[in-house]
């Protein structure tokens, strides 16, 4: 097996066992705790689903992103998760990428800055320039994937496949300051493949300036009922 080819399957089965992991701690807290706070923990759960899906605050946000004249908007949203990447936040926010993405016709510029240091610069779209906004964090960013035109953003394996499960266009930018960045190894694997566009972030505006998104291949969506059944079986449910 090729050893890209190996490194997708190792991120995949990760990022798999993590969700399987949380599934079971609610198991437990179901199983071993008292009535009372099982309806506390239900209660907390409902929030928290309920906050992740609606996010009426992201969405309030991305309104208020670019002019208020009804106009069409072609937003570029940036994430770095929860990561401090301050040499992708202040690739965005150098005026020729800005100008770049003004050229392509892109009319707004969300930077979810995450930890780090480097603050962009805010503008309003007047006088026809890019609009420009940022924020730190948000109980969800998928109102933001849902809304954008084009995104750019950190290498993480839950940022890059939300975004190709939404059928977005993305540039992925992988952060040379991680010490262990074996991330890299499945963004290089999805670019050569054609789902996404990879670069670091010296590369970001050539990368902008020669891409053609038409070129990307959708990421075919991945067949859940294996692992449902295997949860199914664990946990001694009927698979009908």
């Amino acid at each position: 097996m090729p050893k890209h080819g190996l490194a997708l399957k190792v991120n995949l089965f990760v990022l798999v066992w993590l969700r399987l992991k949380k599934l079971f701690s609610l198991l437990n807290l179901f199983l071993f705790t008292s009535h009372s706070t099982v309806a506390i923990s239900l209660f907390c759960c409902f929030c928290f689903f309920y906050q992740r899906f609606r996010n009426p605050t992201s969405l309030a946000l991305s309104n208020q992103m670019g002019n208020d004249d009804g106009q069409s908007k072609n937003v570029v949203f940036v994430t770095v998760g929860t990561t401090c990447f301050d040499a992708l936040v202040r690739a965005v926010d150098a005026p020729e990428i800005k100008q770049e993405l003004l050229n392509r016709g892109y009319t707004d510029l969300l930077i979810q800055m995450g930890r780090g240091s480097y603050v962009p610069t805010k503008c309003g779209g007047e006088d026809g320039g890019l609009a420009v906004d940022y924020f730190t964090f948000s109980s969800s960013i998928a109102q933001h994937l849902k809304s954008a035109s084009l995104v750019i953003s950190h290498a993480g394996s839950g940022s890059i496949f939300e975004t190709l499960r939404l059928g977005k266009p993305l540039i992925v930018i992988v952060n040379e300051d991680l010490m262990d960045n074996h991330q890299s190894e499945l963004a290089e694997e999805l670019a050569e493949r054609e789902h996404l566009l990879c670069a670091r972030p010296q590369m970001l505006h050539q990368t902008i300036s020669t891409m053609n998104l038409e070129s990307l291949i959708p990421y075919p969506p991945g067949d859940a009922t294996p692992v449902a059944k295997l949860i199914n079986k664990y946990l001694g449910f009927s698979n009908d």
